[in-house]
């Protein structure tokens, strides 16, 4: 079975829903393409967190992304932190999650296939996002293409943000050796902790703290880092109370790092986890630029890569995600 319904709206923007017996997916095209809804039918569960405080509503472009964070999954490019680069300002958290995209759809009895696309503001871009879904699997297949219609390169981050919806049975599992922490988020272990070999971390008071165990929202805590040295390209997030969890698999060649906001009550007291593959890293895209950790798109060079993100059950611990979604 599979299903695709254009007809639907949620709060005044158009809902596009596809469905197989799996899952549903619910996309918001006129605000970044937002996937707004992935419900793992199965488990009877929403995977992605929304914001209790704030509901989707329109975006002005260059406003404060944290303002209008509802929650769900967006893309951020291409920056992060709001940037001067090359004489242009970059808004926060990119160009793309406050703009409308133009759609199609193609449906068969096999899949569906949703293609979205708009150009670029600042950068003289054209982004094409497709997501597939096939009737017989628990799998969300999105191909992001990034065309460079300039006369220049580009320097650029792409960063995947799903928000997760958690509990403190939730677990984090990535196949990264080093993590660093970014300089404004090291409460929970020190100040003077930059780094550590996952998944363990020693404390400043010489404690061991396992960072796959996700706190509680009365931890007060809010984690940012950065997994780098990645020995494949995958990451997970696993309810360990049902055994059901999201997982994402990526080309490592193209997302080199996983990024990790969880907002354990620290941050505006809200309570989720941000698995985040991107293309480089710091968040500051100035310095990612210096440091040559950013990503560059030469004059009329195309980034063509494909995502996959599974929603599996029966698995407490994730070793390994491949392309597939099959999970071990």
């Amino acid at each position: 079975m599979i299903h695709f319904d254009p007809h639907w709206t949620y709060r005044g923007f158009r809902a596009l829903v596809l469905e197989n017996r799996y899952l549903r997916a619910v996309v918001l095209p006129d605000l970044g393409a937002k996937i707004w809804s992935l419900v793992d039918k199965t488990a009877d569960r929403e995977v992605l967190w929304h914001n209790p405080r704030v509901p989707p509503r329109p975006a002005v472009y260059g406003a404060a992304y944290d303002d209008w964070f509802c929650g769900g999954w967006d893309e951020l490019f291409p920056n992060d932190a709001p940037a001067a680069v090359g004489g242009d300002v970059y808004p926060d958290h990119g160009e793309l999650w406050s703009m409308p995209y133009d759609w199609q759809a193609e449906v068969d009895a096999r899949e569906v296939r949703l293609h979205l696309s708009r150009s670029g503001v600042v950068t003289p871009t054209f982004i094409e996002k497709s997501i597939t879904l096939r009737a017989d699997e628990p799998v969300v297949r999105i191909r992001y293409r990034i065309r460079n219609d300039g006369y220049a390169p580009l320097d650029f981050l792409l960063k995947l943000h799903p928000a997760l919806a958690i509990s403190p049975a939730c677990r984090i599992d990535l196949p990264a050796r080093t993590v660093i922490i970014d300089e404004g988020f090291r409460q929970r272990l020190g100040a003077t902790v930059e780094r550590f070999t996952w998944p363990l971390a020693r404390s400043n008071a010489g404690a061991t703290v396992d960072m796959r165990q996700v706190p509680p929202q009365n931890a007060a805590l809010c984690d940012f880092f950065y997994a780098i040295e990645l020995d494949a390209g995958w990451c997970a997030l696993t309810d360990t109370a049902r055994a059901a969890g999201f997982g994402l698999a990526f080309d490592p060649a193209v997302f080199s790092s996983v990024w990790v906001f969880g907002a354990y009550g620290g941050w505006r007291g809200l309570y989720t986890t941000i698995l985040e593959p991107c293309t480089g890293y710091p968040y500051r895209l100035e310095e990612a630029i210096a440091r040559r950790t950013a990503s560059r798109l030469e004059a009329g060079a195309v980034l063509d890569t494909e995502v996959t993100a599974v929603l599996y059950r029966g698995v407490s611990a994730v070793e390994h995600i491949d392309r597939n979604g099959v999970v071990r």
